[in-house]
């Protein structure tokens, strides 16, 4: 029926939350095996321990980790080709230096077995697509996160970041109600 049950809490039992979202576009990596990703109390970097998987795509493996260091939950994508640190690593410098209100957060980028992993804000919320399925919105509601979002993809527009993706699915609106540009 378009609805969505429950409250936006992040919380893995609602069909169009972000991480169902996530799981339900999963699809088996080319090239990576089970063996190869992490398992719930893995430790990454020394002080992210791996929580959960959110999904799995064609460029690599987001899992919720616990940064043990400053008692947050994060989101850890695990790129699933070796090489290519190099760019990535930039691609984090230049998030991390933009700091928007409008844009999840790079805290950290790094390897595991040469292949890279950028560690970030984790938004609990739901996409814009599920939030607008959820209930009837005002003209005025809309208008406000996608201007928002808007405002996050310019900023890393200006920061000389091209998203290259921009969908509803990447757009964030987390429990506190801010949308924020994602992936």
């Amino acid at each position: 029926d378009g609805t969505v049950e429950g409250a936006i809490d992040g919380s893995s039992d609602r069909k169009d939350s972000f991480d169902e979202i996530l799981v339900r576009l999963v699809r088996e990596p080319r090239g990576a095996s089970a063996d190869s990703e992490l398992m719930p109390g893995a430790e990454l970097a020394g002080r992210f321990q791996i929580v959960r998987l959110l999904g799995a795509g064609g460029m690599g493996t987001v899992y919720v980790a616990r940064d043990r260091s400053l008692d947050r939950d994060v989101a850890i994508k695990l790129h699933h080709q070796a090489g290519g640190a190099a760019r990535l690593r930039r691609e984090a410098v230049a998030m991390a230096r933009l700091a928007h209100p409008n844009v999840v957060t790079v805290f950290e980028v790094g390897e595991l077995d040469r292949r890279p992993f950028v560690v970030m804000e984790y938004i609990a919320g739901t996409t814009l697509r599920a939030w607008l399925g959820e209930a009837t919105r005002s003209v005025r509601e809309i208008l406000a996160h996608v201007v928002a979002a808007g405002e996050g993809l310019a900023a890393a527009h200006a920061a000389g970041l091209v998203h290259r993706d921009f969908k509803p699915e990447n757009v964030l609106i987390g429990s506190d109600g801010r949308a924020r540009v994602g992936d």
